[in-house]
């Protein structure tokens, strides 16, 4: 069947958001009297939350203490969360072929709710989005298929009728576990082979690569 919905990952997917990431997770850091972690580190450690994230760059840290840096963190990076974020090159041109060949787009990311909503907001206005959700309350992260299968009954769409984009492990093992094909981006902060292992369905190189491929799923 044609696929007419896409839902994206957002972070390393559609936006490079990782230099204002690693700023306030070093900012973090800093407070908490560690040495900062290297730009490139960071592509290894985004993708599952900012809580999960500062469990990973405090590991011997108390849970109140976590909590205590998840605070600081979202802090700081809503005073800076667009100094250097920008949407991939070739991604404008992406969602333009999409939206005229009539596809919803929806966006389902780890990232917190409000910065999810804040970064369409900026950044994504120039397209419709039916759903855009981060990490919320009642909702498991990603990969866990709940927030995929919301989106889809929000939608009223069958598995077969969506495809999730991603840039990760979890982004593909979240289309897995919803039933629903998966395309890999290598422009994003992973790389092919962790893609394939973890059953990416289409793997492209750039969004020009990904609207050939979208074009022959008809």
């Amino acid at each position: 069947m044609k696929k007419n919905t896409i839902i994206f990952d957002l972070d390393g997917t559609l936006m490079d958001t990782l230099e204002d990431i690693a700023i306030s997770t070093n900012y973090v850091l800093e407070k908490f009297g560690k040495k900062p972690i290297p730009l490139e580190n960071y592509r290894y450690l985004v993708g599952e939350g900012a809580l999960k994230l500062m469990q990973d760059i405090l590991p011997d840290a108390s849970e109140e203490d976590v909590k205590k840096a998840l605070g600081m963190y979202e802090k700081h990076y809503a005073t800076q969360y667009d100094k250097n974020t920008k949407l991939y090159d070739g991604i404008s041109k992406l969602l333009t072929f999409l939206q005229k060949r009539g596809l919803k787009l929806a966006i389902l990311s780890n990232k917190p709710n409000s910065f999810t909503k804040l970064c369409a907001v900026k950044y994504l206005r120039n397209w419709t989005f039916e759903a855009v959700y981060g990490i919320r309350e009642g909702i498991p992260r990603k990969p866990d298929p709940k927030g995929v299968q919301e989106i889809m009954k929000e939608l009223q769409i069958e598995p077969r009728e969506c495809m999730f984009v991603g840039d990760t492990k979890i982004d593909m093992l979240t289309a897995k576990n919803a039933g629903i094909d998966s395309i890999g981006v290598l422009w994003g902060f992973r790389d092919r082979r962790e893609l394939e292992e973890n059953g990416a369905n289409y793997i492209v190189n750039t969004p020009l690569s990904a609207i050939k491929l979208i074009s022959g799923l008809d």
